[in-house]
């Protein structure tokens, strides 16, 4: 009987010991420099942990239009369900596009072993950045990336194969299993700095993104979503 408890108790050490493996880094409570809230009007707010693992000079430069107010009474520019929300700064010009040498993929170089990656809940600045200061909120789930490979095995294509073919980007099945775990953007992976985590106010974000109605292929609100500030809290 003892035996058989000691057994039990061995099985759920390494059990747990799996289960925190299997957690990145950027999800865990502690990481990251310091903390924002963004509050939505009428309808509440999202807490990220920012960070400057994949890319220093991007995270300064979203810190700075943060304490500049760039994003008080700022718009939620985009909602796509099940990818991503999308926020624009505000008093920009509709339209208003960088320079080809100022945009994101051009200026900002990213860490090749940062160990972030564009997961469900991370937030990436877009290749705009620099000109609008938008950013996006990843909604992907797990479940949207077995949709995916299981659309994709039905035409007789992997995931590997596609993230190759259409995007350019190689990964191995052991960083393909962290998006079959966390959900998210494979194909932005390495493209737009990861900048941060959402670790509060998921639910709201996933209601926004079931409720809101779009306009046309711009994905842009019918009703318009309100940014009232974003703050940094800690």
């Amino acid at each position: 009987m003892k035996r058989i408890i000691l057994l039990l108790i061995l099985l759920a050490i390494a059990m747990s010991g799996c289960s925190g493996d299997s957690h990145l880094p950027q999800t865990e409570p502690g990481f990251g420099s310091c903390i924002v809230r963004m509050g939505i009007k009428n309808l509440g707010s999202i807490d990220i942990r920012l960070f400057d693992n994949d890319s220093p000079e991007a995270y300064n430069l979203f810190l700075e239009k943060i304490e500049e107010g760039c994003y008080t009474e700022a718009s939620v520019s985009a909602v796509i369900k099940d990818y991503l929300l999308m926020v624009k700064a505000s008093g920009i010009p509709e339209g208003t596009v960088a320079r080809e040498d100022m945009k994101v993929s051009q200026l900002f170089e990213q860490k090749d072993e940062s160990g972030i990656y564009p997961i469900c809940g991370s937030v990436l600045v877009s290749d705009n950045f620099t000109a609008d200061g938008s950013f996006m909120i990843i909604s992907g789930t797990k479940e949207n990336i077995k949709e995916l490979e299981e659309m994709l095995n039905y035409k007789g294509i992997t995931l590997s194969e596609y993230l190759l073919k259409a995007y350019g980007i190689k990964m191995t099945e052991e960083q393909l299993d962290l998006y079959r775990d966390e959900g998210g953007a494979p194909w932005l992976s390495g493209v737009y700095p990861c900048i941060g985590q959402v670790f509060g106010g998921m639910d709201l974000l996933d209601r926004i993104l079931k409720e809101t109605s779009i306009a046309d292929s711009t994905y842009r609100p019918l009703d318009e979503l309100v940014i009232s500030g974003i703050e940094i809290i800690e």
